[in-house]
């Protein structure tokens, strides 16, 4: 049975949807301007009916999913699928024009059964359906593949346009239909577009009256059809403007919270300088991480899922402390799940020069310098991938240079109080890192001793 998520399968579902799309086109406008087809189009179509012929047989190859279960049962898979979509695609299939002749030659009805191939054109919400289903997640290993490519309501607006546009194709068509005489004296492509063009004025409920009915069927018609361009244009008023403003809901979370800091300013009446300040910080956290609020979302996350993301995000960072090169698996796993991300402003002192240590830096994005207090000496510029503050977590000496945001700087804090109790748990490790400790007091006393 074939995987209804498979890669191959969205190809050939696309390829399908491509050839409904054609015949949702192509068979009204042959339906009323009876034109006659070329050779190369006439086997062009019956490739396209040896393709609904092909789909049928792998519909009833196909696995299904119910309930986010995926059936490769046969008899079920098959019983499904009779009971849904098999009609519809059988009919749309099927060459009436080759098998069909000998019963309707005489009542000059062949190419009106054409139009059972617009049934197909129904498929199309199947298809969108199952794209939808992929971009939620289905049990495929090819889940959410499609968000990456496409937001889903951007995917929900192009949904509408296609269905809108064939839409307003078809009630074109039918315009014609109900009034051959409607410019008979022009070509094709005029009375087309004209048409066309009724279809859609009427349907947006502009209508300008200029192309107006005049026979009780086209009176009756455009009465249906004005209905259906009332629901169309209260449709559009009420969800396109929704659509379009959530197809970046991110910016405007993130603009309704800048709106709110700024009521929080002018309320506090805070000064320029700070107020600016503020605004500045909000900024660059859009600007680098699109406004998301990384603790709410790291807090939501189940805990096995959240250290394999840990792990992913911040092993690196990790990986580069001397003393965190050769500890056990185990304790980095428990080491990044500890990890608290902060943010720095340009000019902001992360730690001064005789502070009491709570705290190692991994930082992320940025860079910050490194300053002798009493001097005001630049000692070094430390970049993304970097580390410092690392000390802390092995003794209790005091801060020794005092660190400086050179600009924007996203860091990822180790708790000293944190560290101490993963160690618990790994009483080897922490013998190493006791050793360390000792090695540098003692590198620090004999160092002391020489300045004296």
């Amino acid at each position: 049975m074939i995987h209804p998520n498979s890669p191959y399968k969205r190809i050939w579902d696309l390829f399908v949807f491509i050839c409904i799309t054609y015949f949702a086109i192509e068979v009204p406008i042959r339906l009323v301007f009876h034109y006659k087809l070329s050779a190369g189009v006439t086997w062009l179509e019956r490739a396209i009916q040896i393709v609904f012929g092909l789909d049928v047989i792998l519909n009833f190859n196909t696995a299904i999913l119910k309930d986010r279960l995926l059936i490769h049962n046969r008899k079920i898979v098959t019983k499904t699928y009779l009971r849904s979509w098999f009609l519809i695609d059988f009919l749309s299939a099927f060459p009436f024009d080759l098998f069909g002749g000998f019963f309707f030659q005489y009542f000059g009805v062949t190419d009106s059964l054409k139009i059972l191939r617009l049934l197909r054109s129904v498929r199309v919400f199947e298809l969108f359906k199952s794209l939808r289903l992929l971009a939620l997640g289905a049990d495929s290993d090819d889940r959410f593949k499609l968000v990456e490519v496409i937001n889903p309501m951007t995917f929900r607006l192009i949904f509408f346009v296609y269905w809108t546009s064939l839409f307003a194709h078809w009630v074109a068509c039918g315009w014609i239909h109900l009034g051959p005489e409607f410019l008979a004296d022009k070509d094709i492509t005029t009375r087309y577009i004209r048409a066309l063009y009724w279809s859609v004025t009427t349907l947006t409920t502009i209508g300008y009256g200029d192309i107006t009915p005049v026979t009780n069927g086209q009176t009756i018609y455009t009465m249906g059809v004005m209905i259906l361009g009332v629901g169309i244009y209260g449709y559009v008023i009420g969800n396109i403007a929704t659509l379009l403003s959530n197809l970046d809901v991110s910016r405007v979370h993130f603009q309704e919270k800048l709106n709110t800091i700024d009521s929080f300013i002018k309320y506090k009446k805070l000064p320029p300088q700070l107020a600016n300040r503020i605004r500045s910080y909000y900024v660059n956290l859009w600007e680098n991480k699109h406004g998301i609020d990384e603790t709410e979302i790291w807090d939501q996350l189940p805990s096995g899922i959240k250290i394999d993301v840990s792990m992913f995000l911040h092993n690196h960072l990790i990986s580069v402390v001397p003393f965190f090169k050769n500890a056990p698996e185990e304790l980095k796993r428990e080491v990044v799940l500890e990890l608290k991300p902060a943010f720095y402003m340009k000019g902001d002192i992360i730690f001064k020069e005789g502070d009491v240590p709570h705290n190692m830096y991994f930082l992320s994005k940025g860079h910050v310098e490194v300053i002798k207090e009493k001097t005001g000496e630049l000692l070094a510029t430390l970049n993304s991938g970097s580390f410092f503050g690392e000390m802390s977590l092995i003794d209790d000496s005091l801060r020794t240079a005092t660190i400086k945001a050179g600009s924007y700087c996203d860091v990822y804090t180790l708790g000293k109080d944190r560290f101490a109790e993963i160690l618990k748990h790994h009483p080897k490790f922490a013998q190493h890192i006791q050793v360390i400790a000792e090695e540098r007091k003692k590198n620090q006393t004999s160092k002391a001793a020489k300045t004296e």
